[in-house]
């Protein structure tokens, strides 16, 4: 095959394979979302968009670079790529789990990179994970196919890697081997990797550690918003004045909470039926801990009015509802 042949074969075919890059990631992200319940807007540190090589690119790869490819264009697995960028290495097992169990496409790791890893250690970040995933059935996508084997690669890696990645991908390894400016380059950058493995398991840690410490408080959130739906009968919003409740009044989170919450709300049905009327206009009644707010507030009114994080106001139709005095 010419050089000529290859680009005009590309030409044809590059709609296909931008209907599957597209295919791909938003199979991924929706499994994310909706298996993993992860909000991709923020799991997500980059818009994963695919990205299909310019001619350019392209040839070099196939005829220039002495890959000694017997067919280039099949054997080329990267004509198009995703790239998921998350923020810790923990979370780039979320994304290798849906790719590995999704049934739409057949995995493998990328060749190419692992056996650039094992020749350039310094430039590719061991816990980054690339691979290649291939069409099992054909595919018809608003009127374009997608061949059954039709590839694409994907990169998932952590924003620390990312950085590391993009600037020592093209910048650092074009450069003559032998320089002594090279050497301290890679030195340098030695450095630098080891100093985004020690970062990352820091944070690692500090998540770890921030998990257990609110435990008690998720625990009572996850209490709430299932007793919400069944007394109001709609879904809570959750914000972040429930955490900033939840910790105000954390000596109240205990293992019998949602006994407490489900008798008293099962006793003053009216509490429900008053959420319910105000769940439209008035911000606060939508939030999981006003059930919290009207359980307190029937028993310890003068503890609420003393500890309550936020502004009176906002709970003053629950003293009301009640019949307690707010000040």
């Amino acid at each position: 095959m010419t050089e000529a042949e290859f680009i005009d074969r590309w030409h044809v075919e590059l709609p296909c394979y931008r209907t599957w890059g597209n295919f791909v990631r938003d199979e991924v992200q929706t499994e994310l979302g909706e298996s993993l319940g992860l909000d991709i807007a923020t799991f997500l540190k980059i818009p994963t968009v695919p990205r299909l090589k310019d001619d350019n690119s392209l040839l070099g790869k196939a005829f220039h670079r002495s890959k000694n490819y017997k067919d280039p264009y099949l054997e080329i697995e990267d004509k198009v790529g995703l790239r998921f960028v998350v923020l810790l290495t923990g979370d780039i097992s979320k994304v290798s789990g849906v790719v590995e169990g999704s049934t739409h496409w057949d995995w493998s790791l990328d060749k190419d990179f692992e056996a650039d890893r094992e020749s350039r250690p310094l430039e590719f970040a061991y816990q980054s994970k690339h691979y290649v995933v291939k069409a099992k059935l054909g595919l018809n996508v608003d009127g374009i196919v997608v061949p059954a084997g039709t590839p694409c690669e994907l990169q998932i890696r952590t924003l620390l890697q990312h950085a590391h990645s993009e600037l020592t991908h093209d910048s650092i390894y074009k450069r003559d081997p032998n320089t002594e400016v090279s050497k301290k380059v890679e030195r340098t950058v030695a450095k630098s990797m080891a100093l985004i493995e020690a970062v990352d398991d820091f944070f690692v840690q500090v998540l770890d550690d921030l998990e257990q410490a609110n435990q008690v408080e998720r625990s009572a959130l996850v209490v709430m918003r299932m007793l919400y739906q069944q007394f109001v009968g709609k879904v809570a919003f959750v914000d972040k004045t429930n955490s900033l409740v939840l910790s105000a009044f954390r000596s109240e989170l205990g293992p019998d909470l949602r006994d407490q919450l489900t008798t008293f709300l099962g006793k003053y049905s009216f509490v429900g039926q008053k959420i319910a009327e105000r769940f439209d206009q008035q911000y606060t009644f939508r939030q999981p801990w006003i059930l919290l707010a009207y359980l307190l507030v029937s028993t310890k009114p003068n503890y609420v009015r003393e500890h309550w994080p936020l502004t009176l106001q906002e709970i003053e139709p629950v003293f009301t509802d009640l019949g307690k005095a707010i000040q």
